[in-house]
């Protein structure tokens, strides 16, 4: 069989992903898992920095081709919403940058707000009647439940932090919660430690003139069994990793988590 016919399935079922997940859900839920896939996306931009982009983002087709993406997402278009990358190279005095913005496809049928994220992890949106959201637009936190998801995507926000304040004003160290908070790429709440049922802890390793800089984050729910039965934890490489630890921390030895 040739690859034309072999790719008219695999075209099918992306275009009946798209239909399904456009109207499978309420506005408002479309809003929800839009927010999740942009904290999806800036998690896997800064594991894709860290590693097989050397220092530079990615695309939508370089971050599906490094699977941190799953294929619809790859397409720029899921619930709903359209979706658009931008990345800039770095140069001598700049480090790379990227940004992501997500407009509904069909205003108030699949959506009403715009959102935008860019390296900061710093998600900001607004009601702009199906136009674009940009970095003027006001910060937004959603509150996301389970705890467990708000967990991951609370990691993945300061994994990129740190990543960011590493490439500018960190000089090739990594920063502590506080200093995050001040250089404004985390909100208040998570530079406190306890957010959204789990505690966050950090450990940081200054730069040698034998060894890089590196940092370790872990996430532990505050009340096991109620706001969460899994620990997790994520090191430089970005790798989520965790598992059911009984309320003790998740630590590099533990499983990948998808």
């Amino acid at each position: 069989m040739s690859k034309k016919f072999l790719a008219v399935p695999f075209l099918f079922s992306l275009l009946f992903a798209f239909c399904f997940e456009a109207f499978a859900y309420s506005p408002a839920q479309n809003e929800r898992l839009v927010v999740r896939s942009l904290r999806e996306l800036a998690g896997a931009q800064a594991t894709y920095n860290a590693t097989a982009g050397g220092g530079s983002y990615g695309t939508f087709q370089n971050l599906g081709q490094a699977q941190l993406i799953d294929a619809v997402l790859a397409t720029g278009q899921k619930y709903g919403y359209y979706f658009q990358m931008v990345t800039i190279a770095a140069t001598a005095t700049t480090p790379a940058r990227y940004s992501v913005s997500a407009r509904p496809n069909r205003y108030r049928k699949t959506g009403r707000k715009s959102f935008y994220i860019d390296e900061s992890g710093v998600l900001r949106g607004a009601d702009k009647n199906g136009a674009a959201a940009t970095v003027a637009d006001p910060e937004i936190e959603y509150e996301c439940l389970p705890y467990e998801e708000c967990a991951i995507s609370n990691l993945r926000t300061l994994h990129s932090a740190e990543v960011t304040y590493n490439a500018t004003i960190g000089g090739g160290n990594y920063g502590t919660f506080a200093q995050l908070h001040a250089a404004g790429l985390i909100s208040p709440g998570l530079a406190d430690g306890s957010h959204h049922g789990y505690n966050f802890t950090y450990s940081i390793t200054t730069a040698t003139t034998a060894t890089p800089a590196s940092f370790k984050l872990w996430a532990v729910p505050i009340n096991y069994g109620v706001t969460g039965r899994r620990s997790f934890f994520m090191g430089v490489d970005g790798v989520l990793r965790g598992a059911d630890k009984n309320g003790a921390p998740a630590d590099e030895n533990d499983p990948p988590i998808e």
